[in-house]
């Protein structure tokens, strides 16, 4: 029987991710996979900027840039609203003062360049890896397996996991059962998607709301493709998008669900349902991969934990897929239990850090299953609908409005309570923090330490860290400017503490503060 520290269930991108963040930390990890080669089937194709800037802390920038570059090529320069967003795209790249990448929708409208404002200090500060954000799901897999591979995580291909045994509650280790005999960990985590074989076999309530309707991604060659419009349109039967990439077709319904939602989808069930959404009398002459057929059933576990086995990614949640939020949501996750994980693991963890996965996570994933769920509201095809998207449509207009919208879709407006009497931007995710001394603060987040940048002219937060460089990268960054604050940041890029330089408070008591963030995220 194989013994290591902990088995994650399923190499899609969240395992993969929680796998590369407890490696990184010295944490024996085994990944268990169903499948026998990562799934080439088009899903994601992007990330937004709270996960590339996940994979820019763990020195991953280049190599999301690379497959960025790919994608704009192979997107092209289409006309339509969509071409402008690529072209934006493709301009920025090649720009170098970034500016915050404009992309994405709700609820297939566009967000507009030309209504955001550039200068907003939200959006300003996560400007850095805006030319690694078109990456497709598949290569971020790769990207992460190699990752992987290079910090002495195990993955297990065609390895089927049936369910676990033992007293998850106690010390002893869990027991997990599967197609290549039994394993055993002291830690499992079940990142094995929206049917999860763990969660059911746990009895976890899966909360939510059924669904209405059902949709289909492929990449497909058509026999005149020429009236499709491209990029998002609204029909009486449902919503369809075309481009950018040659051949994409994503289309959706409203109506009863399939007889058997795991059947492969046809070329004929995919033909049917384009012409009905569409209106165009078109013939699908060959599907390339897989198509894959997707709903907005939405659901939550109550928990994610049941003793020592974890919940993450679609196993914990699930929604439309829409604005890929499922796949962002997921890596949020992942960064957020892996290095908590790991401190438990490596024996210096403060008490109760391992509660804080669920009490910080879950409100996210609840806040994310509404966003999904107004925007399949106003995917309706009826004349009443119709009208609301217009007055949605043009509320975006108003100034500000645009710059809010892509805040949330990107990921930024995430914040939880992790210090009492804590000034902003405690809470939030650090982004792209330049240092006066030149790089920037992702630059020192590579191995997976909380970072903590002092500003101060007489490094006087220093002694405050001396004993515990294995956990804290200490920075000397001394400015006299004071709007650049020092900061303590966790490893999953959350800034825990802040010398925001408040004359309201003493030296004395800023760096208790300091102090009181350490113990309780760091450990003694």
């Amino acid at each position: 029987m194989e013994r290591t520290d902990v088995i994650v269930v399923g190499a899609g991108p969240v395992g993969l991710c929680l796998a590369g963040e407890l490696a990184l930390r010295g944490v024996r990890v085994t990944v268990l996979e169903r499948l026998r080669e990562p799934d080439p089937t088009i899903k994601s194709g992007s990330v937004n900027v709270a996960s590339a800037e996940i994979l820019d802390r763990r020195g991953l920038l280049p190599a999301a840039e690379e497959s960025h570059r790919r994608r704009m090529e192979a997107a092209g320069f289409s006309g339509g609203k969509l071409g402008r967003t690529v072209r934006e795209l493709v301009d920025a790249a090649t720009e170098t003062t970034r500016r915050f990448p404009v992309t994405g929708h709700f609820a297939g409208m566009l967000f507009r360049a030309d209504l955001v404002d550039q200068n907003d200090p939200v959006l300003a500060a996560h400007t850095a890896v805006a030319n690694g954000i078109a990456v497709p799901q598949h290569d971020l897999e790769l990207l992460l397996a190699e990752y992987c591979a290079q910090h002495g995580a195990e993955i297990r291909r065609g390895v089927e996991v049936h369910g676990v045994r033992g007293d998850l509650f106690g010390d002893a280790d869990v027991v997990v059962e599967t197609s290549a005999g039994e394993f055993t960990a002291g830690w499992v985590v079940a990142a094995d998607g929206g049917r999860s074989v763990l969660r059911k076999q746990l009895g976890i309530d899966f909360a939510g709301t059924d669904p209405e309707m059902v949709g289909y991604q492929a990449i497909a060659d058509f026999d005149d493709p020429s009236e499709l419009r491209r990029g998002w349109n609204w029909t009486r039967g449902g919503v369809y998008a075309y481009g950018p990439i040659p051949g994409r077709i994503l289309v959706a319904r409203f109506g009863p669900q399939p007889e058997d939602k795991n059947a492969p989808v046809t070329l004929e069930e995919l033909q049917r349902t384009v012409r009905e959404v569409t209106g165009v009398p078109v013939t699908i002459e060959k599907i390339h991969g897989r198509a894959t057929r997707w709903s907005d059933n939405a659901r939550q576990a109550r928990s994610y934990r049941q003793g020592r086995v974890f919940l993450a990614g679609d196993a914990a949640h699930v929604h439309s897929p829409f604005s890929a939020q499922g796949l962002n949501l997921g890596l949020g996750d992942a960064v957020n239990l892996g290095w908590k994980l790991a401190a438990t693991i490596k024996g210096w963890a403060p008490a109760g850090l391992l509660d804080t996965y669920q009490t910080e996570r879950h409100p996210i994933g609840a806040w994310v299953l509404d966003w999904t769920r107004a925007q399949v509201a106003l995917l309706r095809g009826d004349e009443r609908t119709a009208q609301l998207r217009k007055v949605v449509g043009e509320l975006f207009t108003v100034p500000g409005a645009t710059n809010r919208m892509i805040a949330l879709s990107s990921g930024l407006m995430q914040h939880y309570d992790v210090a009492e009497d804590a000034d902003a931007p405690v809470g939030s995710i650090a982004g792209d923090v330049e240092l006066a001394s030149g790089g920037r603060l992702a630059d020192h987040a590579h191995d997976g330490r909380f970072v903590l940048v002092d500003r101060s002219s007489d490094g006087r937060f220093a002694d405050s860290v001396r004993q515990l460089e294995s956990r804290v990268a200490y920075v000397a960054d001394p400015t006299p400017d004071a709007s650049l604050p020092s900061l303590l940041v966790r490893p999953d890029g959350i800034i825990a503490w802040a010398d925001t330089r408040n004359p309201e408070r003493s030296d004395d008591t800023v760096r208790k503060l300091l102090d009181a963030a350490l113990l309780r995220w760091a450990g003694r």
